[in-house]
């Protein structure tokens, strides 16, 4: 009995033994299965990142191309939309696919170039790894800058303050030896292609390039396109999608002759026709007639836009019924025959009077040559943007005795929303300035021209005479106030041109992440 028991002690460890060495066994095979499954896994990890990367560097690759105007449209896809491919291999080993579509067709001669937003889908590879990326690209805008010149330098004095961006096609002069309270203040980005003189005398709030990228301020700007939306002849003629068809001055729609003076004033948006029960548009009082219908202009037809052949010339206020963000472009100058202000669209539906609701009001005025200011009177404002293709702003005639004395009554001419501060108006230092109550004894002194918008140029422009050597020694305060409208890029005048070759991200997403 005793042997069969020790016996069966024996057999039980045996087996108990081989149960364990059973199990260790067992464990080593799954931890090396899992270290070749970890290895696997981390392999294919490192090979999806560089996929990754590949896929980004040909999103990288495609926006330079297309900011450097580099890329070839077609339709590849065949739906109507301008597109282009590239297709390349890193020195790494990764490699990417490229295809690049804009939002819009375009009948003008920049192609693709001129769509709102750019879609750029890139395929990345690196061994048996892919990865995709999606990323929208659109223009910048012209209508950030308070100052652009395309080809030419342009300088400040001391006490300077810039409330928008400013950029430079040459070089950018700051004056020497300012006091610590009279430093140039850019509270925007600064940009200049050539340098930027004595920087210590400028603060810049948001930073600055003295070695910017060019930007071309004349292949962004297409008048035959332009003129094709103002007549309605294009087979897209909205304005960032409202309407069809604009104001082409040589039908002589306003009745005022092909190349007279728009008065803003006289323009109403909201006038609903009677017989129709159409909202359309009217000027001083007549239906403006749609020359591809032969009817009255609905107002939800027209574009915004205002194309004269030639020399245009405007002025007047756009406030409520009047007011509507508008471009006026001419294929010459632009003349300013008077104040261009504006206000909101909001009106009292019994009066029809402006109440200051609504949306802002902006004005654009595009001139393939000069935007002159003709004969307006010492004190003058001006709310628009002002671009000159090819040339710059300036004022037609510098005689002094061109520019009548503004009549007798209360102003605000520092732009403060204050009316009539009096004996000085505080600008720019408290206790100096302006008496904004003009009187028979100070009007002929008092020169103020307030130009509230961006100013978009080829070279520089000139303010003279309100610098004339006489106005400036007789002057209680500015002559020249130029004042950035913070509202316009939000509400911009409509088809304003954007600067073709400059770009900023729109969105970004990542499409798939999988193993071939």
């Amino acid at each position: 009995m005793m042997r069969n028991a020790l016996r069966n002690e024996h057999g039980s460890a045996l087996i108990l033994a081989l149960l364990v060495l059973t199990g260790i066994s067992l464990f080593g095979i799954s931890l090396a299965l899992t270290t070749i499954t970890d290895r696997n896994i981390a392999k294919y990890d490192r090979e999806s990142m560089e996929a990754l990367h590949a896929a980004e560097a040909g999103i990288a690759r495609a926006k330079r191309a297309i900011q450097d105007r580099n890329v070839t449209f077609g339709d590849d896809d065949g739906d109507g939309l301008p597109d282009f491919r590239i297709a390349d291999s890193l020195a790494w080993g990764g490699a990417f696919e490229i295809f690049g579509e804009s939002d819009v067709p375009s009948s003008g001669s920049a192609g693709g170039y001129s769509a709102d937003i750019i879609q750029i889908t890139s395929i990345g590879r690196s061994k048996g790894a892919y990865r995709s990326v999606l990323s929208e690209i659109r223009h910048d805008s012209f209508l950030k800058y308070a100052r652009f010149v395309q080809a030419t330098g342009v300088s400040y004095g001391c006490g300077a303050v810039l409330s928008g961006e400013v950029y430079s096609g040459g070089s950018i002069g700051l004056p020497s030896g300012c006091s610590s309270t009279e430093k140039v203040t850019f509270l925007e980005m600064v940009a200049a292609v050539n340098g930027i003189s004595n920087l210590s005398e400028g603060i810049f709030h948001k930073g600055y390039n003295d070695s910017a990228t060019v930007v071309d301020l004349q292949a962004s700007v297409d008048f035959d396109m332009i003129r094709k939306k103002a007549d309605g002849s294009c087979s897209e003629c909205d304005c960032d999608g409202f309407g069809r068809i604009g104001i082409y001055m040589d039908d002589d729609p306003l009745g005022i002759g092909t190349n007279g003076t728009i008065n803003l004033s006289l323009f109403d948006f909201q006038f609903e026709d009677p017989g129709s029960g159409d909202t359309v548009v009217t000027y001083n009082g007549a239906f403006v007639m749609d020359a591809t219908t032969g009817n009255p202009l609905l107002r939800d037809d027209y574009n915004g836009i205002i194309f004269f052949e030639g020399d245009g010339f405007v002025r007047g206020t756009a406030d409520g019924v009047a007011g509507r963000a508008l471009t006026i472009w001419a294929t010459d100058d632009i003349f300013i025959e008077g104040d261009i202000i504006t206000g909101y669209t909001g009106f009292d539906p019994v009066t029809r009077l402006p109440n200051g609701t609504g949306f802002p009001v902006n004005i654009g005025l595009v001139a393939s040559d000069y935007v002159y200011i003709g004969a307006v009177n010492r004190i003058a404002q001006i709310d628009a943007v002002l671009m000159a293709v090819n040339s710059n702003w300036r004022v037609w005639d510098t005689s002094l005795g061109a520019h009548p004395a503004a009549p007798i009554g209360n102003y605000d001419l520092d732009q403060d929303g204050i009316v009539g501060e009096s004996p000085v108006n505080h600008d720019p230092n408290v206790g100096a300035g302006w008496d904004e109550v003009i009187t028979a004894a100070n009007r002929n002194d008092t020169w103020v021209l307030n130009i509230n918008g961006p100013i978009i140029t080829y070279n520089g422009g000139s303010a003279y005479p309100w610098n004339a050597g006489s106005v400036l020694s007789a002057a209680s305060g500015p002559t020249r106030r130029y004042n950035y409208d913070l509202d316009v890029t939000d509400y911009p005048p409509p088809c304003f041109p954007v600067p073709l070759n400059l770009w900023v991200d729109h969105a970004w997403a990542e499409i798939y992440d999988v193993e071939n």
